[in-house]
Parts: C-alpha cells; sequence; structure tokens
C-alpha cells in the first residue's frame, strides 16, 4: 500500500479552487465556495475513518497532529488580522474573535459581522467533527466492533437534526446548514462509506460513478436548491464520488494528479485562511478580483513556508517517539482536509476521501 495517493492530493487542489473561483469570480447560479467547502468535508471523512476505524491510530496520537497542523496556523492568522485591524483604526470585534478563537463561529452567524473570520465556520464544523469522530472510534474500540455502526447512529441523529431544522424554519432564515449537527454530514457519510467498501457491504467498481456523481453534488449547489436537499443529496454525491474515485476514468485522476492540481492541495490550508481577508476587501472597496487573488495566492504561500510546514514538521519531530526522518517530513507535508487532516499519517483508501 502507496504512503501518498496523488488523486486525493489532487482532490484537496479541487476543493481550495472551486473555493478561490466561488469567491473572487463567482460563477451566476452556483455557490463555488461552498462546493470547495464540501469537496474538503468528504474527503476528511474518508481519512479519518480510515484513521481512526481501520489502522487505530492512537487518540493521543491523532490529537497531536490535529493540534501539530491546525493551532499554529489558525493563531497567526487570528493575531496578524487582530493586529492589522487595531493598527488601522478599523473596529475590533471581539466577539467576532472570541467564537473564532474558539472554533465557535458556526453559531454565531450575523450579516454584521466586520473581521474576516467568517469562513471559519467550517473549520470549526471539522475539529467538532473530529472530537465526535474520536469518541466514536473509543466506543467502537471498547466493544469490538467495526465502526459502521456507531457511524450510523451519528448519520440518524444528523438526519434527524436536518428533519427538525426544515420544519422549524422551513424557509431557512435561520443558517441552521452551518451548524456540526447539519454540515458534518458529508464527513460521516462519506467515512461511513469508506468502511463499507473497506468491509465489502458496499463496492464503487463502475467508472463512471466517480465523475457522475461529482458532477451531481455540484449541480446540487445551485442558487435555488434547498439547503437540506444540497447538503443530503449534494454532499452524498460527493461522498460517493470520492470513494469512487479508484475505479474512475483514467482522464479524471489524471487532472487531480496533475502537478497543478497537487500543487494547489499543497497550500490548500493556508490559501483557506489567508484568502478571506482579500475576498472581504474586494467587495468593501471595489477592487479588482485580480488582485484580491494574486494577493491571497501570495500570502497563502509565504503562510505555508513560515508558519504552517516548519510549526507542524517542529511539533511532530517534538511529540515523536523517535526521530523525525525524511519519510516522516515528506508524510506530514501530505495533508488532506480543509485543516490537512490526513497530514503525517500517509492515509490512503484502499478501496475508494
Amino acid at each position: 500500500m502507496n504512503d501518498n495517493i496523488p488523486y486525493l492530493d489532487g482532490w484537496r487542489g479541487l476543493a481550495i479552487l472551486c473555493l478561490l473561483i466561488g469567491h473572487f469570480f463567482p460563477v451566476p447560479g452556483i455557490n463555488l465556495g461552498t462546493v470547495g467547502v464540501a469537496l474538503f468535508f468528504v474527503l476528511s471523512g474518508l481519512l479519518m475513518a480510515k484513521v481512526l476505524f481501520v489502522q487505530n491510530m492512537d487518540i493521543k496520537t491523532f490529537y497531536r497532529r490535529r493540534v501539530s497542523r491546525v493551532f499554529p496556523s489558525i493563531a497567526v492568522y487570528l493575531v496578524v488580522v487582530t493586529m492589522f485591524f487595531a493598527m488601522s483604526g478599523n473596529e475590533l470585534a471581539y466577539g467576532e474573535l472570541f467564537a473564532a478563537a474558539t472554533f465557535t463561529n458556526n453559531y454565531f452567524v450575523s450579516a454584521d459581522w466586520t473581521m474576516p473570520f467568517g469562513h471559519i465556520w467550517s473549520l470549526s464544523v471539522e475539529e467538532h467533527s473530529y472530537v465526535i469522530l474520536t469518541l466514536a472510534a473509543y466506543w467502537s474500540r471498547r466493544h469490538r466492533h467495526d465502526g459502521m455502526g456507531a457511524l450510523r447512529l451519528i448519520l440518524s441523529l444528523i438526519l434527524l437534526a436536518i428533519a427538525c431544522y426544515s420544519i422549524l424554519s422551513p424557509d431557512g432564515e435561520e443558517p441552521w446548514h452551518l451548524r456540526t449537527e447539519v454540515a458534518s454530514f458529508g464527513i460521516f457519510f462519506s467515512g461511513f462509506l469508506f468502511l463499507g467498501a473497506m468491509y465489502g457491504k458496499c463496492s464503487f467498481s463502475s467508472a463512471w460513478l466517480a465523475p457522475l456523481a461529482l458532477g451531481a453534488g455540484i449541480l446540487a449547489h445551485w442558487w435555488n436548491v434547498p439547503d437540506q436537499v444540497r447538503v443530503v443529496l449534494g454532499w452524498g454525491a460527493l461522498a460517493v464520488s470520492i470513494n469512487a474515485m479508484t475505479a474512475a476514468p483514467r482522464w479524471l485522476s489524471m487532472i487531480l494528479e496533475s502537478s497543478f492540481m497537487r500543487r494547489l492541495g499543497l497550500y490548500s490550508f493556508s490559501l483557506y485562511l489567508w484568502q478571506q481577508p482579500f475576498y472581504q476587501w474586494i467587495h468593501e472597496r471595489d477592487v479588482s478580483p485580480i488582485v484580491g487573488l494574486v494577493l491571497s495566492l501570495a500570502v497563502g504561500g509565504v503562510a505555508y513556508y513560515l508558519v504552517e510546514n516548519p510549526a507542524r514538521i517542529y511539533l511532530n519531530r517534538h511529540w515523536a517517539k523517535k526521530p523525525v526522518t525524511a519519510v516522516d517530513v515528506r508524510e506530514v507535508r501530505s495533508g488532506h482536509g480543509i485543516d490537512g487532516s490526513a497530514g503525517a499519517e500517509g492515509v490512503q483508501p484502499s478501496s475508494a476521501r
């Protein structure tokens, strides 16, 4: 089994590419920014299921690697943005800063927010989901279950939450689709499908399943599609797509495995963080989106090399039981969720994100 699957890096590249296009060059009628987030989610679900339920990674090691990937980058981002707002005379919104720093801003969404922390809602969903997944993994290990029963229960509760929100807020006036009990559907469904394929309970052998499901998942983000349909059917289709990638047509694999897509995937977490100030800036100041995109790519690349990658390597070396080798460093560089979720594990599916 290989330590790295190129098309998974490219999937991350596709996710950040959709997000950047959706923010700086929006396509009328479809929210590509949300498509990008959903692509990240289903990749995280597949990889976390592999790590926690198949490889049975130690829970402490799992959290150490999440911390090494997420916390240095997010801390630097929040500090730098807050300092810039303070020095430039912009209003400091301490409530927004607190919600972003505690990964709770997906529950405190407001159209009046002023600081560029709104995108952290999706990172919050991932972090909450990791906690739930580790609890499910711990329970499954204690009871010697394969994990599918635990994920089936979690998915049932998510669908119940979606049904309740649909009844209580049928017009979608509240942003309930950003809350973890709804937005984590793609993560858990993708993980469930991965385990199903691993244990021979479902198959993704059709060559055209991956591209067709990918297309269906993207089309589900058309502007007038209800939130519950977009989450369940749209994100569900994307989960099917990534789990079916091993049987995908060669042309699709080649696109995702291209050096361009893989390079975007490598930088995706830093790009995800640092594009938001420029996205907000071009809309508030009527600046050319090309300028915003170029600055996002430049600052995101610098953040990767100065913050994300060095911090991750240092912390994993510090926590490792053995000295970090060249192979360890290479694996540390190949992360996979919004936050690079399988960053140092060298994780890949054997039958199918």
